[in-house]
């Protein structure tokens, strides 16, 4: 039987996601923004603006950027894109030449951060990104998506559901041999990310159908529409041949609110003994994440009187998961009772982020002193060495 610290080192890394080039492609939304290929995200320190100054336009800070030379300067630039809201075509096109030039994960990252200040209000912009969509760049159309998107323009929709249309060359962008390969695939992934919140369930068929050319886009539907795809997921979870699907879809970064909207669903399937079992692990992490602290002490007690123990495992990873303050009796007690003992490392683990140093260290100290197993003393005695954790 899978070992409780299997749940920790998922759940552990639950609510902190992260990029990978092909397992965690990028989005449109404004939280999960970096892009293939070197267009990313910019943070750094927000420039000094003296009080009544005119801010710069847009055309004007790409002029600054090009010309700068120090590294400095041009991070301060990068800042003041970043913040600027597009206010004219010759805006757009500053922007534009800037995300051409400079493929730098800083510069695209600053100038997509601008391009998402817009919103419908700025329709007036609209044929600037209509002429993007319509070049053969991938690039190119990967700001004209994001621009249109924004806008909601309803004349770029139908170039959009073309891109996004298309049949995928390959699984990832892994698998795709050169560069324009890979860019063609992250462009119509793109497309597909924009009409999924666009469109919302209408999306949902073309989203199924290109999820089996590209088990990535799995995690859009995932991701903007949960609570409608959970049917596909579970049935995903349960079929060998869409095992691929379900992980992806799984491991997404799904909203809160959604994941509450669905709460009775994954519950009714993290208690079902026939589930599949990665399923019901995943969805417990979720659950874990996403519940409130009366819900915790219903999971505490549900998790002490099942009787199954896969159930009791998927319930604990659900509690580790929630990182919820409640837990901590209950950590204490398997740090010190569990009998496997990468259980009672884990849970010191988690003691490390729910308690101050001086409230876990006398648990820690105990573990390294006394533990049966030479490998969870030796874990324990290191941590007690360790900077302490960050919640």
């Amino acid at each position: 039987m899978r070992t409780l610290v299997f749940a920790l080192s998922l759940c552990l890394t639950a609510s902190a996601p992260t990029l990978a080039a092909a397992k965690e492609p990028p989005s449109l939304k404004g939280r999960h923004s970096p892009l293939p290929e070197g267009i990313g995200t910019t943070q750094s320190t927000a420039p000094i603006v003296l009080e009544g100054a005119r801010p710069s336009s847009l055309v004007e800070l790409h002029e600054r950027f090009v010309e700068s030379v120090e590294d400095d300067s041009r991070r301060a630039v990068l800042e003041e894109i970043s913040r600027a809201h597009p206010q004219t075509q010759r805006d757009i096109k500053s922007l534009f030449d800037l995300f051409m030039r400079f493929p730098q994960p800083t510069v695209r990252g600053a100038v997509m951060a601008s391009v998402r200040r817009l919103d419908p209000n700025d329709v007036g912009l609209e044929p600037a990104f209509m002429e993007y969509l319509k070049l053969s760049e991938s690039e190119a159309r990967i700001f004209g998506i994001n621009g249109s998107f924004r806008l909601r323009s309803l004349r770029a929709l139908p170039l959009i559901q073309k891109i996004a249309g298309q049949r995928f060359s390959f699984k990832s962008p892994g698998e795709a041999p050169v560069l324009s390969d890979k860019n063609i695939w992250w462009t119509q992934y793109e497309a597909l990310s924009a009409l999924a919140q666009w469109q919302g369930a209408l999306a949902l068929p073309l989203l199924r159908s290109k999820a089996a050319e590209a088990p990535s886009v799995a995690g859009l539907m995932a991701m903007y529409l949960w609570k409608e795809s959970l049917p596909d997921i579970i049935k995903w979870a349960g079929s060998r041949g869409s095992a691929e699907k379900a992980n992806e879809a799984l491991t997404a970064d799904v909203p809160t609110p959604a994941l509450r909207a669905t709460r009775t669903e994954m519950l009714a399937v993290l208690r079902d003994p026939r589930s599949d079992r990665e399923l019901r692990h995943h969805l417990a992490l979720k659950v874990g994440t996403s519940s409130t602290p009366e819900e915790i002490d219903s999971l505490l007690a549900e998790q002490a009187a099942a009787k199954d123990p896969e159930t009791r495992l998927t319930l604990s990873a659900a509690l580790f998961a929630s990182r919820s303050p409640k837990t901590v009796p209950w950590l204490k007690k398997l740090s010190a009772e569990a009998s496997d003992p990468q259980t009672r490392i884990g849970a010191l683990l988690q003691l490390r982020l729910l308690l101050t140093p001086a409230e876990v260290r006398p648990f820690l100290e105990a573990a390294a002193a006394h533990d049966p197993d030479p490998d969870t003393r030796e874990s324990a005695a290191e941590m007690l060495k360790a900077p302490p954790s960050q919640p």
